[in-house]
């Protein structure tokens, strides 16, 4: 049982659900308090220790009833059995006719509810189904599961058997036929467990399948080209990016440097030596986060990917300890604020057109980064990193680097996300050549494989 929860862990853990090893390990600690027979405290245990965000919810359930449905995802109820009062006494020595595997597969079979079964299904097949890629391949590895568990392809004859050993026994042939159908029914029990879980195991290979082509196609599609309808999937893509931002070396825990000897803490610990300062006490350095301070370029020029871009700095919240978003065209505004309150749809929205700036008008980087300089200057620090994402297209106006390099100077990092192509930077109206001097990191975004690698650059330790 134990190491069925634990494949359902790790299924959770595939399917983009977090799960801690302490978790997990409550999670086997709540199973184990509740009976399996009740099939929905047993849900509530596993769930209660298992997820902590709603968007997960919809994974945990169509996880659980696949690995802990006798029908999985489909539904459904299992073939119902005959009750025992209604049959004569059973002499042991008939049950000797049917083998030893299958006798005791049927004894097992009559004291497991549908979960115990459902576990039983799939522990026993797990082998088997590693093969399942095809349709045509159902019916080949429901026959292997069942070969494992002792009902293979002569069950049927060992059930004559056993009922030609009832008459023999001095059964009358009315007890005899009832006896065969019970064990008949416990087989056709068993049976539509292993179809039902092979089925459900092929859907949810199947859509896997189907989900990462899908992704596939989005991420190399370009930013904002993609339907209404792919737009949840491109949520779904953006956030499992900005799970690997969780890596960059100034989210990474480092040890903690050892400050200065703290006296009285010292003296404290070592009161009963008489103040011999046998044990040492030391000051403890505030550790402090890096911080993000984000710059879009919101102008006609970026409509095709503004959205995505937003959403991606909607996203960066929960990855630092703050994250100041500012949005400009000829001038810039702070957006912050909406993308704290707000859910993402409307905070996207409300930043695209913002009210303090004239969003319509052309696009002026120079006057962009003398207006975030000079309104914002506690933007930038030690701390901080600073994205920008933008084209770089100004209008032929001034593009003001020296203004981009004394940022560079204050902050942390300084990263630039480019729609365009690298070929195009420097031609027509594109200012990027002067920018690039400025920036630590200067990557071209188009699609979701360029972002990701743009992220993965960040995340990479130095030298490589």
């Amino acid at each position: 049982m134990d190491e069925h929860i634990l494949h359902f862990v790790s299924a959770l853990r595939a399917a983009g659900v977090r799960v801690s090893p302490p978790e997990a390990a409550e999670a086997l600690v709540a199973a184990g308090s509740v009976e399996l027979d009740d099939r929905h405290t047993f849900r509530a245990a596993l769930r209660g220790t298992l997820v902590k965000r709603s968007t997960d919810l919809d994974v945990f359930e169509q996880l659980f009833e696949l690995y802990f449905s006798p029908y999985g995802s489909r539904g459904g109820q299992l073939p119902e059995v005959d009750p025992l009062e209604d049959l004569p006494e059973l002499p042991r020595e008939a049950l000797e006719a049917l083998g030893a595997e299958l006798r005791d597969l049927l004894e097992r079979l009559e004291r497991m509810s549908d979960l115990e079964l459902a576990l039983l299904v799939r522990e026993a097949g797990r082998e088997a189904i590693e093969g399942l890629e095809s349709l045509l391949q159902r019916g080949m590895v429901g026959r292997a599961i069942l070969d494992g568990l002792g009902a293979g392809s002569g069950a049927d004859a060992a059930l004559d058997r056993f009922q030609a050993a009832l008459r023999a026994a001095g059964m009358d042939e009315e007890g005899a036929r009832g006896w065969r159908d019970r064990m008949r029914q416990q087989l056709d029990r068993l049976r539509a467990a292993v179809r039902g879980t092979v089925d459900a195991e092929f859907d949810r290979r199947d859509a896997q399948r189907r989900r990462d082509r899908l992704r596939s196609d989005l991420s190399r599609a370009p930013l904002g080209a993609t339907t209404p309808r792919e737009s949840a999937e491109m949520a779904r893509l953006v956030e499992r990016l900005g799970h690997k931002l969780d890596s960059l070396p100034e989210l990474r825990r480092r040890p903690r440097r050892r400050g200065a000897l703290d006296m009285q803490r010292t003296w404290r610990a070592n009161l009963q030596s008489g103040g011999v300062p046998f044990r040492l006490r030391w000051e403890k350095p505030p550790q402090h986060k890096p911080q993000v301070a984000a710059l879009c370029d919101i102008s006609n020029s970026m409509q095709s990917t503004v959205r995505f871009m937003l959403h991606f700095l909607y996203r960066l919240q929960d990855r630092f300890s703050r994250v100041r978003t500012f949005v400009f065209v000829s001038g810039t505004v702070e957006v912050t604020g909406e993308f704290a309150e707000a859910d993402a749809s409307t905070a996207i929205d409300r930043a695209m057109q913002p009210r303090d700036i004239a969003w319509y008008s052309s696009t002026n980087y120079g006057r962009s980064l003398e207006s975030f300089a000079s309104e914002y200057p506690d933007a930038v620090t030690p701390r901080t990193i600073l994205l920008v994402l933008g084209d770089g297209r100004g209008n032929y106006t001034p593009p003001r680097a020296e203004i981009l390099g004394a940022l560079h100077g204050r902050a942390r990092r300084v990263v630039w996300f480019n729609p365009e192509s690298r070929l195009s930077w420097g031609l027509g109206d594109s200012a990027m050549p002067a920018y690039v001097p400025h920036c630590t990191q200067v990557a071209e975004v188009r699609n979701l494989v360029q972002l990701e690698a743009a992220i993965d650059a960040m995340v990479a330790p130095p030298g490589r």
